[in-house]
């Protein structure tokens, strides 16, 4: 909290976090600044933008504000987590940390026992018990698998780790990587007793149960002697590479890869071949979890662009300066209101580019955009990316 005190001094609220921040004024492509951050633009009060986040968090570090006040609980709580406001940071430190903050607040809040949301919460317990955020029995985890698990060894160089959104969600993502997988010959396994990747739970500031299904995960893809662990979802990479080493000091020597890395590189050797037309114009959506944390935007460009047919057109806020989809951060379960918001605005700006569908590396963005499109029942399609690449090698 001290270093947090010290992060929050350094805000001027100069309000550059509001809006993308493109290169100099004279090279804008319209003379008007693009929104950066969902809640803000939602709820259109200053606490709920960066700016106005840091002021709290200051005021909580010196003790003028108590997280007891179900107000400022919503205030923290609602911020997606995507990290756009940090791109667009002029201040040199705090624009590394500000997502940071927010989950340091958030953390207080649970040990206080006064956060985190119902649903959150809920969503916690559950996870405790049955290793997933979703309210599905862990023993159905593998229901999706489209052959028999009797068919993978139980050792393999290469582990395929699902996540909890494409186990119990959108079944077919998980279902077409184990496909590919298993055209190309590949060593494979998945893993009998995965759990949750603790994304959720530190997103939402439930530590003490992300720790435990981190420590759970690290030791059965040891017992399963993976040298790569792949990933579908953007979350679980972000988590596995980043949090289990720097939040908890996990220790492990295999490679963590996303999918789209993976298909990419056997592209490029051969041992993947596009063959069958996917004839459509596509817009791709950039992952907060990926992009923004990850600082991977060109691997899945480069498969669209290498695929029969695909014709891939980009929306104007992309990269770094992309309008997340609004899911992340556990908005989606608490405030589902802010996540249809969000995620209605950037289906708007992807039907702007005169696409047929949204292609994505994230399941958890998959499934809020398909939402949107659903409810707001637009011409638009969704897809994740090897869905597309399925497609074209089945």
């Amino acid at each position: 909290m001290s270093e947090i005190e010290e992060w929050t001094h350094m805000c001027t609220r100069c309000g550059t976090c509001h809006t993308v921040y493109k290169l100099k004024l004279w090279e804008r492509s319209t003379p008007d600044w693009q929104p950066t951050c969902p809640a803000g633009e939602k709820y259109g009060f200053e606490p709920y933008f960066p700016s106005g986040r840091m002021w709290i968090a200051r005021g909580l570090t010196e003790g003028k504000l108590d997280l007891d006040n179900p107000k400022l609980l919503k205030i923290i709580y609602s911020c997606t987590l995507c990290g756009n406001c940090e791109k667009q940071c002029q201040t040199d430190i705090l624009n590394e940390h500000i997502t940071q903050i927010i989950e340091t607040l958030r953390e207080r809040a649970v040990e206080s026992e006064v956060g985190p949301p119902p649903k959150q919460r809920e969503f916690g317990e559950w996870t405790r018990n049955e290793h997933n955020p979703y309210l599905e029995p862990h023993a159905e985890r593998l229901s999706w698998l489209p052959f028999d698990k009797s068919e993978l060894p139980e050792k393999a160089d290469t582990v395929y780790f699902v996540g909890c959104t494409s186990s119990y969600r959108q079944k077919k993502i998980a279902a077409a990587t184990a496909n590919i997988l298993k055209k190309l010959g590949t060593n494979f396994t998945i893993l009998e007793d995965e759990w949750c990747c603790g994304s959720p739970l530190l997103r939402t500031g439930q530590s003490e149960i992300a720790k435990t299904c981190a420590e759970h995960n690290i030791e059965v893809l040891k017992k399963a002697e993976a040298k790569q662990v792949i990933t579908s979802c953007a979350g679980c990479y972000r988590t596995l590479t980043k949090d289990y080493k720097e939040k908890y000091g996990l220790d492990y020597d295999f490679k963590v890869v996303h999918s789209p890395e993976l298909f990419l590189s056997l592209i490029e050797s051969g041992e993947l071949e596009l063959e069958k037309p996917v004839n459509m114009k596509v817009t791709y959506h950039d992952p907060c979890h990926i992009g923004r944390h990850m600082n991977i935007y060109d691997t899945p460009r480069e498969i669209l662009e290498k695929i029969p047919g695909v014709e891939l057109v980009e929306m104007e806020r992309n990269r770094e300066n992309a309008w997340c989809c609004g899911a992340g951060g556990g908005v989606k379960s608490a405030f589902n209101d802010l996540a249809m918001f969000a995620a209605e605005e950037r289906v708007k700006e992807a039907l702007k580019t005169g696409a047929d569908a949204i292609v994505s590396t994230c399941p958890f963005c998959w499934r809020n955009l398909e939402d949107a499109i659903e409810a707001g029942n637009y011409d638009l399609k969704m897809y994740d990316i090897v869905e597309l690449i399925w497609e074209s090698i089945k």
